[in-house]
């Protein structure tokens, strides 16, 4: 029988003075933002070299990169986030099937011609105003630059004064060609496109003394337009600019011009004004403090760039964010690891407002995912193949009847676990009835269609492709994905009460679903097909993370999770970075803070760009946010109804401290850990979830915010506390005599980092 902690007398004395004190974490973030946000700026003290050293600046929809391009040019490079082909008729021709016809494309960049040689720079990327500041020093004189992209237009500013001996130099516009990067060939002496892509016609440039303009019409269908004005005071040049990208309708020109008009009639100082309201709001959502200056600064750094690649959840954070390169080979959204991976960290960072863009455009375009499956399908399934536009037209055959090569039949269900994710840590029914059910739903009906009884009388999966190695039976991967789905639709519908006809039928799948291939070092790829070599995705352990299937209070289940891990892991040659930000957040499902720290540091030292970015092969973005994902899973955890504080914090964070971290159930977390050794957790509820919470503490607990009568231990360090919405609870070791502030930590490790170059 359960006993509250009160009845079973643990907390004693010091339970009366708890509850008198009445104060919360919540109430208590003494924190200077402007000053602590500045020990994250990224610092650049020789001039940046290309995309890997730049500095970089977006608004969700339009983004841009400062570095050098020559001995006297600099390169402001400006794109946005949905400029992409809307073609429809080449596909078929293509290895990947949707491009070039969805491909994204490049835009174009200014270039800043100073008079003398660029020698040296002293430039900040200052996260907390979401601007590039500092001077740019050549043989003969010195510019100081502002550059930023306004949060609330699409308005790229850049202001340059220049010293006497540099005041002419100059802005330059250079449009680049619109067309897929991964189709090679060149229509001049390098051969031709590929059959059916020839690529859009030229642009229209038109330079004005107010406005300039540069109009790309799409072969497709729809328009890019640039729009830019040079506004010239004294030795000051303010280059206004704008991108529009319009589809079908062709009005991009009109919608570029008005916000370089707005920019044009707006002082300066109103302009930052504006754009730093946004910015300045957004960063104290919540607040992590680690003692590892490299590994905080990587975190923020993290959060400042989904914010600039996904605000306002008008575009899908593809492969490229809004920072599109000429020369990459990921010009679309992969739907196999990088989405998902890519908004991993936003919900438990307490951004749910950015991570409900993904959901938001899976419901806008769910006829599209609907038209993806073969046609006898579409009147109730729905997939995505591997890459798409962001429309998320991107064909899957049935792989009943066809090969699957090259076809993941589980991307949309991934994603539907991302969106899954939305609701859990929201707790919105109306958005988990009206938008998530329907497609998760769909989206497992794809698998009914070609799942087949086999003569064991279990139910089985012909082949289908684990992710980045290979086509085989019975794919660990998907039959991770389908138990999943069939799971959460079950649960969804006990949620909202909905008597679904399939209940039955997913209950059959989760009866009669083939077991996962087991073999001697733990999961299988799938039937008859063991992990044997270097593999950087970890599709065949979906089950244990991201979905957290395993019960790893299980012995068995334990030792088998963790055996896969590590031979996962023993075969490092292929393994990139997500490998890494993988392994760390596997390891900490098990509490191992040491391996999942070190994982970490060995993706910064291995794999991670100066300025945070990432390349495999050429420029992604997805993986450093998923970095941000395996620090927050050493921090707080909530899989199956429990939150567990500081689950996998290593030794030699002695401080850690966080607040309004947020948890599944809708709750916002705040704790302190003081000399190796949590003092206290705190917790808000959001919507009157049951509350479960791990703290980490042992033995007697002061309990204050509540009643200690609604505080009840489960055991094994876990409390349940009936905390009604809105309310807050805080447990706090017997002898901890200190307040329930949150505030920086010493840096104890890399304490002068900074990100950026040197």
């Amino acid at each position: 029988m359960k006993q509250s902690i009160y009845q079973r007398g643990i907390l004693a004395a010091g339970l009366l003075m708890g509850i008198a004190a009445c104060t919360t974490a919540e109430e208590s973030v003494a924190i200077d933002w402007p000053e602590y946000m500045a020990m994250q700026d990224q610092h650049f003290e020789r001039v940046p070299q290309l995309w890997d050293e730049a500095p970089f600046v977006g608004n969700g929809v339009m983004g841009s990169m400062i570095f050098q391009t020559s001995e006297n040019q600099l390169t402001i490079q400006i794109g946005r986030g949905d400029v992409q082909e809307h073609r429809t008729e080449s596909g078929k021709h293509q290895a990947n099937n949707v491009l070039p016809d969805s491909s994204r494309l490049p835009v174009g960049y200014f270039t800043l011609d100073t008079v003398g040689k660029i020698e040296d720079c002293d430039l900040r990327l200052n996260l907390w105003d979401a601007e590039i500041t500092g001077t740019i020093t050549t043989d003969r004189g010195e510019l100081e630059i502002l550059a930023f992209i306004h949060s609330e237009r699409n308005l790229l500013v850049v202001k340059t004064t220049a010293d006497l001996k540099e005041a002419g130099f100059s802005y330059a516009w250079h449009p680049e060609e619109a067309f897929c990067p991964r189709v090679k060939g060149k229509r001049k002496g390098g051969g031709a496109y590929r059959p059916l892509y020839d690529g859009n016609p030229e642009p229209v440039i038109t330079e004005g003394k107010e406005i300039s303009t540069c109009v790309q019409p799409l072969s497709g269908g729809g328009l890019t337009a640039t729009v830019w004005s040079i506004v010239e005071k004294g030795k000051t040049k303010t280059l206004l600019a704008s991108v529009g990208h319009t589809y079908p309708e062709l009005n991009a020109l009109e919608l570029a011009t008005a916000d370089v008009q707005f920019g044009k009639k707006a002082s300066l100082d109103n302009l930052l004004k504006t754009h730093r309201v946004w910015w300045n709001t957004f960063y104290p959502k919540s607040f992590v403090s680690l003692p590892d200056a490299k590994m905080e600064s990587f975190y923020w750094a993290q959060n400042y760039k989904m914010a600039a690649a996904t605000k306002g959840g008008q575009v899908i954070a593809d492969n490229q964010g809004v920072w599109m390169q000429p020369e990459t080979g990921w010009p679309g959204v992969w739907w196999n690891l990088n989405v998902q991976l890519a908004y991993s960290h936003m919900l438990p960072a307490n951004h749910p407002e950015l991570s409900e863009g993904l959901v938001n455009r899976l419901h806008k375009y769910r006829d599209n995912l609907a038209k993806n499956v073969p046609e006898h399908m579409q009147h109730d399934a729905a997939a995505i193949n591997t890459v798409s536009g962001q429309e998320l037209i991107s064909p899957v055959r049935d792989p009943s009847i066809q090969s699957s090569r090259g076809v993941t039949t589980g991307n949309l269900t991934w994603a539907m676990h991302n969106a899954y994710m939305q609701y859990r840590y929201t707790m919105d029914d109306e958005m988990l009835r009206e938008k998530i059910f329907p497609l998760l739903k769909r989206s497992v009906n794809f698998y009914r269609h070609f799942m087949f009884e086999g003569e064991d009388g279990m139910l089985h999966l012909p082949e289908t492709s684990s992710p980045e190695y290979g086509d085989v039976e019975d794919c660990s991967y998907d039959l991770a994905l389908l138990r999943w789905g069939c799971e959460t639709l079950i649960e969804i519908c006990g949620v909202l009460g909905i008597d679904d006809p399939l209940i039955p039928e997913w209950q059959n799948i989760l009866d009669h679903l083939t077991p996962y291939p087991v073999d001697e070092t733990g999961f299988m790829i799938g039937k008859n097909m063991p992990y044997a070599r270097s593999h950087r995705h970890y599709s065949h352990l979906m089950m244990l993370y991201p979905l957290g299937m395993m019960d790893l209070d299980d012995p068995a289940q334990r030792e088998l999770a963790l055996k896969s891990v590590k031979h996962w892991q023993s075969y490092p040659d292929a393994l990139a970075g997500y490998s890494y930000t993988g392994s760390s957040s596997m390891y900490s499902l098990f509490g191992d803070g040491e391996t999942a720290e070190q994982r970490l540091q060995d993706f910064f030292n291995d794999k991670l760009l100066p300025n945070t970015f990432y390349k495999e092969g050429s420029p992604v973005i997805e993986t450093p946010p998923a970095g941000a994902r395996s620090i927050l899973d050493m921090l707080i955890q909530s899989w199956n109804g429990k939150i567990q504080v500081f689950p996998a914090v290593p030794e030699k964070w002695k401080d850690v401290s966080f607040a309004n971290l947020r948890a599944e159930g809708a709750f916002l977390v705040s704790a302190v850990r003081e000399n190796g050794r949590t003092v206290f957790v705190s917790v808000k509820s959001l919507a009157g979830e049951p509350l479960r919470v791990q703290s980490g503490m042992t033995g007697a607990l002061k309990v204050t915010g509540v009643d200690p009568s609604v505080v009840t231990d489960l055991g094994g360090g876990v409390v349940e506390v009936d905390l009604p919405k809105g309310a807050t609870v805080t447990l706090s070791a017997m002898d901890y005599t200190g307040d329930f502030a949150i505030k920086p930590v010493e840096k104890t490790l890399h304490a002068d980092w900074h990100w950026g170059v040197k």
